[in-house]
């Protein structure tokens, strides 16, 4: 019924057009018929009146009946005209209404204008622009009703009649010019410029018009070009325009004058200028005429096609209804097959197909499709079925290559991962020897910066491990404090000298957490100091919030536009299947790493601006990751402000002591690893609690006022504590090893967090091992120990030195009175050696504390 109704609302609505097209047309026509043309002819009388004002303006006594005659007439054939315009407003649109409305306005004013001539207060000009308005009213109206006009037959008659009216109108302006000329003998400049616009314009419209009007019209045109009265008129035009000046002499003062006669007399002119103006005027109304008439042909033609258009369209109702009622019926059924046959295909057996392939299951393409053309005909329907089966077929077959072209991607990734991740644990493991053998400051400064790229390369490749979806290889098993999870992630990080760390919640993160979320905050760290300038500082900071526990990294760097920031928050909210085709020169993989590690534990994570204009990112650790605050590891202050820019500190890496799956990245261990290298003085900084690292106590940390550790073991068994040697005099209650020796103290009470009292105490541990024992200098020693066992003998300065050395010299005296010259860069890189020093003889110590004592085994990869 639908299509049926639809043809009968085609039906009317064209029966109507036409219709209503063709009454419009004969309605328009009759009009034009009766005012339009009679309008355009009575407007001549009009300018002849414009001509004969202009005379009478300079002879008022001679053209006076000429004059009365000239009114007469205009308002013979204009009177009535005028007011029977409102008839024809109805019939036209509203802009033509207006153009009628405008006519009349402007005739309404000659009775005024003809008083003020009569009275001799009207101005020659004044006459020229009133009559000049008039007709250009008209000639806009005749336009405008032409181009308006709906049946295009008519409306290039009706345009070629307008502009011979422009025409005929410009010729008689031509002949107004020249009347004050004629009456003075004497034609001024101004006066024969105006005439030759004229004129020039009257040559100008014709030439334009001549080639478009009715073949009546220009056959009446061209033989009216060709008569002898419109070649004399152009002679008398020439003659005019090339008028020559004549010299007189006044009698009277005897002065030579120079004037320019008219060459031509008025009766001469007007010999020739009435025909030629009386016949352009007759080509004007005859082809208004001709539009007319074609206006009515068409008319007549459109009521016709109305008519029959309106049969044949109800005809075809007919014969349409019959025969889509008799085929609609098979259409619909087989339509209906297919439908569901679709239906089936799109939304069980291709998302069935798909999720198969996302899981990397093997799909048979022909078994697994079923056909949609078998249950159709050879025909239209049948053939959007097998196109239907060919696009379903392509697309499938794409996305098995596709699957099977990312699953090839994705084993080269983590083949390139683990063989990776394989050198680097050896570089690691070999780095770590070469630091525990190594001695001088320097080398071993250089060591660990070398040891700080090994671990960036390891997060590398781990990246490629993530992203191919499988872990890393490091995990921990007991909650580790917060404050170590993040020294972890800026050790990890590229210019980590830079990240000042601020205010850390106490809290824990659960071990299966770790891992993922110390590479997560390192990934941020290592794009905020990237992608900021290299003298600004990133600050890091932490809090408990209700939803979670808070971390955020802020740069100084030029920032991100808002659509990057949208797409970046996008794509870390929603993490898409890694693609490397997604890959572009503004994408970077460290954002796909932290979607991905976000997403396996609900971790939320934005990125904003910050008020320096760089960018801000916010993590929002869930509750489900977060344990109660664990205890401080021994030598931990109790709140970590973080005033001192954080260095390489443990979390970096473990240690493999056996021979565990590298590849896999298994760990028996709960702890992190040994802390990784850098070239920064704090580069061994506290490894997070119960680790197996070298970074168990922290040398750029504060300590205790009794210069230990803050939470030293015990001794074990009964055996004393050995002395221990130091600068100044021994802690007595220092806290030892398991097995009795002396463990190497924190640094002094004065020292600075900064590692001040590592470098203090680094001269005194090396000066003690390359001494050994104390030899005769050393002082008494101390009564033995509940065991029996005497304790080492202590060292006394200068015991065993010749007196001559002992002594001291005036020069000696005189350097140390003179006060030290302060270079700072000097200091700092002692500081910086001594500390790194003092680093590594601390992890060397614990490695065998913890051998020895059989502390909890160690994280292998």
């Amino acid at each position: 019924m639908a299509p049926t109704a639809a043809l009968i609302a085609l039906w009317l609505i064209i029966s109507g057009t036409l219709a209503y097209n063709a009454f419009f047309d004969a309605a328009l026509a009759n009009g034009n018929k009766k005012y339009l043309t009679p309008s355009a002819v009575a407007l001549t009388t009009v300018m002849q009146e414009r001509s004969v004002t202009v005379a009478f303006l300079e002879h008022p006594e001679e053209l006076t009946g000429e004059l009365d005659e000239a009114q007469a007439a205009s308002d013979e054939k204009m009177g009535d005209i005028i007011t029977e315009y409102d008839a024809l407003k109805p019939l036209v649109e509203e802009g033509s209404a207006e153009r009628i409305e405008d006519l009349q306005e402007s005739y309404s004013g000659i009775d005024e204008l003809r008083a003020k001539v009569e009275a001799g207060d009207a101005e020659r000009d004044e006459v020229l622009d009133f009559y000049g308005a008039v007709t250009r009213a008209a000639a806009d109206l005749f336009d405008d009703l032409s181009r308006n006009g709906i049946n295009p037959d008519s409306m290039g008659p009706g345009i070629s009649a307008t502009s011979t009216f422009r025409a005929v109108d410009a010729l008689g302006l031509a002949d107004a010019q020249l009347v004050r000329s004629f009456t003075e003998d004497e034609l001024s400049h101004p006066d024969l410029h105006a005439f030759i616009g004229a004129y020039d314009a009257y040559r100008a419209r014709m030439d334009e018009t001549a080639d478009f009007l009715g073949p009546e019209q220009r056959k009446q045109y061209r033989d009216l070009v060709q008569s002898d009265d419109y070649k004399r008129l152009e002679e008398y035009v020439e003659q005019i325009v090339a008028r020559h000046p004549v010299t007189e002499t006044d009698p009277v003062t005897g002065e030579t004058v120079e004037r320019f006669p008219m060459p031509v007399e008025k009766e001469e002119w007007d010999a020739v200028f009435e025909p030629v103006f009386s016949e352009l005027t007759d080509i004007g109304a005859n082809e208004a005429l001709y539009a007319g008439d074609q206006q009515a042909a068409a008319a007549t033609r459109s009521i016709t096609l109305a008519v029959i258009g309106s049969v044949g369209m109800a005809v075809l109702v007919v014969l349409a209804f019959t025969t889509a009622n008799r085929s609609a019926l098979r259409l619909v059924s087989r339509l209906h097959r297919l439908r569901d046959d679709s239906r089936e295909l799109t939304e069980t057996k291709l998302p069935g197909i798909m999720d198969r392939l996302r899981r990397n299951e093997p799909v048979q393409v022909d078994s697994e499709l079923s056909s949609l053309e078998a249950n159709q005909t050879d025909d239209e329907i049948g053939q959007v079925a097998h196109a239907f089966d060919t696009a379903q077929r392509t697309a499938v077959e794409a996305a098995v290559r596709q699957a099977e072209l990312r699953e090839g991607v994705n084993r080269v990734f983590l083949s390139i991962a683990h063989r990776s991740q394989t050198l680097i644990h050896r570089q690691l493991r070999l780095l770590d020897r070469m630091e525990r053998d190594q001695e001088d400051p320097a080398q071993l400064t250089e060591l660990f910066k070398l040891d700080h790229l090994a671990t960036r390369s390891r997060r590398n490749a781990e990246n490629l491990l993530i992203l191919g979806g499988e872990n890393p290889g490091r995990t921990w098993h007991r909650p580790m404090p917060l404050v170590d999870v993040v020294r972890g992630a800026i050790s990890e990080s590229g210019d980590y000298t830079r990240v000042q760390r601020n205010h850390i919640a106490r809290v824990s993160v659960v071990g299966p957490a770790v891992a993922d979320v110390i590479h997560l905050v390192a990934e941020l760290v290592d794009n905020a100091t990237t992608f900021s300038p290299p003298h600004t500082r990133v600050m890091l900071s932490s809090e408990q919030v209700p939803n979670g526990v808070s971390i955020e990294i802020e740069d100084r760097g030029l920032g991100m536009q808002e659509d990057e920031f949208e797409a970046a928050n996008a794509l870390l909210s929603d993490p898409p299947e890694f693609d490397v085709m997604r890959l572009n020169e503004k994408m970077r993989l460290g954002l796909f790493v932290v979607s991905r590690l976000a997403r396996r534990h609900d971790i939320k994570v934005w990125l904003r601006s910050s008020p320096y204009g760089g960018v801000q990112a916010i993590v929002l650790l869930p509750p489900e990751i977060i344990a109660d605050a664990a205890p401080l590891p021994p030598g931990r202050p109790e709140e970590d402000t973080g005033e001192q820019p954080v260095a390489i500190g443990a979390l970096s890496r473990k240690r493999p002591e056996s021979g565990g799956d590298l590849l896999k990245g298994s760990s028996t261990g709960e702890n992190p690893a040994l802390p990784s290298a850098g070239a920064a003085p704090e580069a061994r900084t506290a490894a997070p609690s119960g680790t197996g690292g070298a970074g168990g106590e922290d040398a750029g940390e504060p300590k205790d006022g009794a210069g230990k550790d803050a939470a030293a073991p015990a001794p074990s068994g009964d055996r004393p504590p050995l002395p221990r040697r130091g600068r100044g005099a021994p802690a007595a209650n220092g806290p030892t090893t398991a097995s009795g020796l002396p463990r190497r103290g924190a640094a002094p009470a004065d020292a600075d967090a900064n590692g001040g009292g590592a470098a203090s105490e680094a001269p005194a541990e090396k000066s003690g091992a390359n001494g050994g024992g104390a030899p005769n200098g050393s002082a008494p020693a101390a009564p033995p120990d509940a065991s029996g066992r005497p304790p080492l003998p202590k060292r006394t300065p200068q015991t065993n030195l010749a007196p001559q050395l002992a002594e001291s010299c005036p020069e000696m005296e005189d350097r140390q009175a003179a006060p030290a010259s302060h270079d700072p860069e000097r200091s700092e890189k002692l500081r910086r050696n001594m500390a790194a020093f003092q680093a590594g003889t601390l992890r060397g110590r614990k490695e065998s504390r913890a051998k020895q004592g059989g502390n909890d085994t160690e994280d292998t990869e």
